[in-house]
């Protein structure tokens, strides 16, 4: 397949992988007999890989150590320990943005069901820290979620 065919498969731009290419982390499999660069199944995988180590926040030096870490001849002890310490490092933030995402979405979910509440409540005035205070969703709660505090503040 031809670069824009490639780049489209991918979600990358030709410049991108033109890029990529100048970086030594793909290469064509060859030319078409007009001069386009051909390339195949093989590299498509390899763009994809790129495409998620970098969406995990791998510098593009990063990636290149981790795609030339085994080199055709194989790889020794050392390209084994660089990728653990990689991978380690990676796995850690993952789970770390996995935690912060979770009570994220802990907070949201509860402030949900506090305006939802708040849809069918018969006062003149919502959101407010006086007219709320002895509302039974709120007072019920050991606490208020804290952005939905700064709301009623």
């Amino acid at each position: 397949m031809q670069i824009g065919e490639i780049a489209r498969k991918t979600g990358m731009s030709v410049r991108a992988v033109r890029y990529y290419e100048e970086l030594g982390l793909v290469q064509p499999d060859g030319y078409s007999s007009g001069g386009f660069r051909l390339y195949s199944e093989k590299n498509l995988k390899r763009l994809r890989v790129i495409d998620f180590l970098k969406g995990l926040g791998l510098s593009l030096a990063e990636i290149r150590d981790i795609l030339l870490a085994k080199k055709s001849s194989g790889g020794n002890l050392e390209s084994v320990r660089t990728l653990f310490r990689i991978y380690c490092e990676r796995l850690s933030l993952v789970e770390t943005k996995i935690k912060a995402l979770s009570q994220m979405r802990d907070e949201i979910e509860q402030v949900v069901t506090i305006l939802r509440s708040c849809q069918s409540c018969g006062r003149d005035v919502l959101l407010d820290a006086k007219s709320c205070a002895d509302c039974a969703n709120l007072v019920s709660r050991e606490s208020l979620p804290e952005t939905f505090e700064v709301i009623l503040s």
